[in-house]
Parts: structure tokens; sequence; C-alpha cells
């Protein structure tokens, strides 16, 4: 086995999930909201949720913001026929919470017609614990385990480290291990590893959309 190296299998989980407490819950729009990104700051108890809308899509969003189902709407910015929203919902019990409680990785996650799709990495024996914790705020309507990884694009420098970021608690929330102690233990810079984890990141995540786009 290769030094630094361990035997635990990766594994690429696919769920759709109605969450109860979720706005998602209440959108019943079947105009897809693709989330760009989330930011979480647990000790105000906010997730910064990053979405794409359609102009339909937008509408039941701010219905929902007079509804009180979302925490805040910080910003919104048009672009031809799609409308960039900046919102916030409670960070306690949200499902990115429990995934990345379980060191889990989140690809990508959308919103549409009352439910959620979320796309993870995460070790396999950590796979029960995830589903029992999500399994008590939400209804899971399916579960796909694969052992199909996106990551036949990284090259081996890409791959030994985001392998070793993810075993030293980098993408943790909150990071067990900073840039450049990690860069340390590479023996190369901090803006070199930078560079080679989003690159790494980028490909998985535009790998793994282009594959859901096919089906």
């Amino acid at each position: 086995m290769m030094k630094g190296f361990n035997t635990y299998p990766l594994k690429l989980v696919n769920i759709y999930i109605i969450h109860e407490n979720c706005w998602s819950k209440y959108y019943l729009n079947k105009d897809l909201v693709e989330i760009l990104n989330l930011i979480p700051y647990p000790e105000k108890n906010l997730l910064r949720v990053f979405a794409i809308v359609s102009e339909r899509g937008y509408r039941d969003i701010t219905k929902l913001k007079f509804e009180e189902r979302i925490k805040e709407i910080f910003n919104v910015y048009r672009y031809g026929n799609k409308i960039f929203v900046d919102l916030g919902r409670d960070y306690d019990n949200s499902i990115f919470s429990i995934i990345t409680k379980h060191n889990g990785i989140v690809l990508n996650t959308m919103k549409y017609n009352g439910g959620e799709i979320w796309n993870f990495l995460t070790y396999e024996h950590k796979i029960n614990r995830i589903i029992k914790d999500l399994d008590e705020i939400a209804e899971i309507e399916n579960v796909n385990i694969s052992d199909n990884l996106p990551l036949d694009t990284l090259t081996d420098k890409e791959f030994k480290i985001l392998s070793l970021a993810y075993e030293a608690g980098y993408f943790d929330y909150p990071r067990k291990i900073k840039a450049r102690d990690l860069a340390n233990m590479l023996g190369i810079k901090q803006s070199t590893l930078i560079y080679h984890l989003r690159n790494a990141e980028k490909k998985i995540i535009g790998s793994f959309i282009k594959n859901i786009s096919k089906d």
C-alpha cells in the first residue's frame, strides 16, 4: 500500500430527498434551481445559498421569503433570462450540515418541484451514518451509491493532493488543517496547492454535471 494512503473505499452518493424543514419543500415549481455554492456560518445558524433560477422560479422564491420560509435574500442579479439569487437559510438541520459533519464532499445540489437532489463523495463506512441522520429530518425518496467516481480526468498530482486534503480534514468545517500546512506536508508552495485543488474540484464537478445532463 502506498505510504500516506489507506484502503477506505470512496463512493459517489446521489440522493433525492424531501426536506420537511427547508424552503425547497414549498418550492413546487418544476423550473430547476441550480446551486452554485454553499457557505456555512454555524455560529450564526446561517447557510448562504448561491443559486441560479428562472424568472418564474425567482417569483416563487420571493414568495417563500414573504412567508418566512427563507431566512433572507441578500442580493439578486439578472443576466439574460436567468437570475442569480444570494439567499440565507438556517444552517441547523440542513442537508449540507449533515453531509459535511461526516466529512462528505458536496459536489452539487439542485432543487425542484418540492424536492432536492444531492450528489456527494464520502467513504463507504460513513454512508449508513449519513443516511440515518438524514432520515431523521427528511423523507429519503431515492439513494444511489456508485463506484463510478468522477475522477477520470484528474492528473496523478491532482488526485494525490485531493486525497491528502480530504484525509487531513481540509474539507471539514471548520477546517482541521490550513492550506499553508497542507502545502508544507507536500513540499510545495501554497499557491501551487490551491491551483491544483481548484483544478481537481472543477474537473470533478464538471464531469458530474455532464453525466447528470446525459441522464
